[in-house]
């Protein structure tokens, strides 16, 4: 291989890798809990995962009701989707969270 492929190579990785770093700053984890029974409230199936190598399997094995699955939403919407205010969340994350127990 050509040192200018190789180096065009590193170059991409590198402008991939702040992409992602910079979305990051973006979002937040958010693991959606109903305060009166600590059940988790996102649907079975449908958690993020944590790394993108983890996409193929990982939501494969949470159940419903698991308080340790998450989703990764804008920055600030956790809080508000926990205290049941759903305005301005997009219609892909309401439908991984079960709002009929909210």
């Amino acid at each position: 291989m050509k040192k200018s492929n190789i180096f065009m190579a590193i170059a991409a990785v590198v402008a991939v890798s702040s992409a992602i770093l910079q979305a990051d700053d973006d979002t937040e984890q958010c693991n959606v809990i109903d305060p009166k029974t600590g059940k988790g409230l996102i649907k079975a199936y449908k958690n993020t995962c944590k790394t993108p190598a983890d996409r193929t399997d990982c939501s494969t094995n949470t159940d419903e009701g698991n308080p340790d699955a998450f989703i990764i939403v804008p920055a600030g919407q956790c809080a508000k989707i926990n205290a049941g205010d759903f305005s301005g969340v997009s219609p892909e994350i309401r439908a991984m969270i079960d709002e009929c127990s909210k």
